[in-house]
């Protein structure tokens, strides 16, 4: 068993919300990672068994969407958005900004910063990043800069 006994209850708990089980499989997924800080083979199986899915529809749904992880990384993972309206509003000097004021924690391991090619749906807040689980919007100027101190723990 990988899961904890609360993930577990929690992805129980969850599948009998849903009006149809497998729908419960994305965020069962979620828990799991949450749980496991990412999703090893023996998670995805688990969560598929709790949800009565097969494993390969769960290993399909864990490497298809960037929010689940398929492998272990930083502690701390920010994905900004990269699509139409979150470009034009600065993502790709978002981006860059993130890897200058942060070069210090990526070298050493402990944050990444990545590209999406999902769009998070928040385009009227563009730019808009992912960090850990929170939504972090407007990102632009004073937002951008908070962000960058808050993460480099000044």
């Amino acid at each position: 068993m990988t899961l904890s006994p609360e993930t577990r209850a929690d992805i129980e708990r969850l599948v009998r919300a849903y009006p149809e089980r497998r729908t419960a499989l994305l965020p069962a997924l979620k828990l799991a990672q949450r749980d496991a800080g990412w999703l090893p083979p023996e998670a995805i199986a688990e969560a598929a068994d709790l949800v009565g899915m097969p494993h390969a529809a769960a290993l399909e749904l864990a490497e298809f969407y960037t929010m689940l992880r398929t492998e272990p990384g930083p502690a701390t993972r920010v994905v900004v958005c990269a699509q139409l309206p979150c470009a034009l509003r600065g993502a790709e000097r978002l981006i860059r900004d993130l890897h200058a004021g942060l070069a210090e924690r990526i070298a050493a391991g402990e944050l990444e910063v990545e590209r999406t090619i999902e769009c998070f749906g928040a385009c009227h807040r563009a730019p808009m990043a992912r960090v850990g689980d929170a939504y972090r919007e407007n990102l632009d100027g004073d937002g951008r800069a908070a962000l960058i101190a808050e993460l480099a723990g000044r």
